[in-house]
């Protein structure tokens, strides 16, 4: 009897070898073990033309191998059928990783933006409340909040008969208003970028070295810089009582400090800021 192996019946069907075991198992159909080697399953001509009659398949006439022994065909054996779909099913899907990479690249750089805002509101939304706290005038004690265990204070009154007013209670509030002006900002952001923050206006749009930063500093009595490599605090020089544009800085560094010499406000260049903050930087890791 002449038998068609299994491999050479998915190539005449035109189907893969998991369709054709679940044709073979919907028609009640089994595979026949070669009588010379038992790891080869084959089919009948019988079993492939009713295959083909109920799937609508076309078979040649006659089939391969009729006539010959049953051995398998060199040029069979390979399923070049299956082969082309696989090609076009793998050629086409090489681009679009490619889209799908840059649509995640433009995502993240979307989302980085919108975090670089929402961390900018936080440090503005920090600084008001800073600058509302010490500003809020000190309310005097009510007697209802004064300690259950201290008797409240009365009039003394002297051997001589005249009353004396007794002493008021000692406050920790100063009667002078705390600074509560909070400097403002010049930071290295991630993009290579220089921020500027205002205490009160917020993230500011002109750029360093511009008239506007160098305007905007003449305004300024203090402001913190955070560079690439160090980072200061910068103050405005006194004379004869009145801040004048000359500028120094001020870092305290593992219990050591360092007061250096800025420049005036026309020189204070991104460049210089970042000179100072490396020499500065310097000057206290290297003592």
């Amino acid at each position: 009897m002449t038998l068609v192996p299994f491999t050479d019946s998915c190539v005449l069907l035109g189907v893969d070898p998991k369709t054709l075991r679940l044709w073979l198992t919907s028609a009640h159909l089994s595979c026949t073990l070669h009588p010379t080697d038992g790891r080869l399953k084959c089919l009948t001509p019988p079993q492939l033309h009713h295959l083909a009659a109920l799937h609508s398949r076309c078979l040649p006439d006659p089939l391969p191998g009729q006539g010959h022994p049953p051995v398998p065909s060199p040029i069979l054996t390979p399923p070049i059928s299956l082969a082309t779909p696989l090609v076009e099913t793998t050629c086409p899907n090489s681009q679009p990783p490619e889209g799908e990479w840059r649509q995640q690249m433009s995502v993240l750089q979307a989302q980085v933006t919108t975090l670089q805002q929402q961390v900018t509101e936080l440090a503005l939304a920090l600084l008001r409340e800073r600058n509302s706290s010490p500003s809020i005038a000190p309310v005097p004690a009510s007697p209802s909040l004064t300690s259950p265990h201290l008797p409240p204070k009365t009039t003394a009154v002297s051997p001589s008969s005249h009353p004396v007013a007794a002493t008021p209670p000692k406050t920790n509030a100063d009667p002078t208003p705390a600074r509560c002006r909070v400097p403002a900002l010049i930071e290295y952001g991630i993009d290579g970028c220089y921020v500027l923050i205002a205490p009160t206006e917020g993230v500011l749009s002109f750029a360093p070295d511009s008239p506007e930063w160098f305007a905007w500093l003449s305004c300024l009595t203090s402001f913190t810089f955070q560079g690439q490599h160090s980072r200061f605090t910068a103050t405005r020089k006194f004379r004869k009582g009145q801040r004048i544009q000359s500028w120094n800085i001020h870092r305290s560094l593992h219990g050591r400090s360092c007061t250096v010499y800025l420049g005036l406000t026309p020189t204070l260049t991104i460049a210089r800021l970042e000179e100072m903050a490396a020499t500065v930087q310097a000057r206290l890791t290297n003592r």
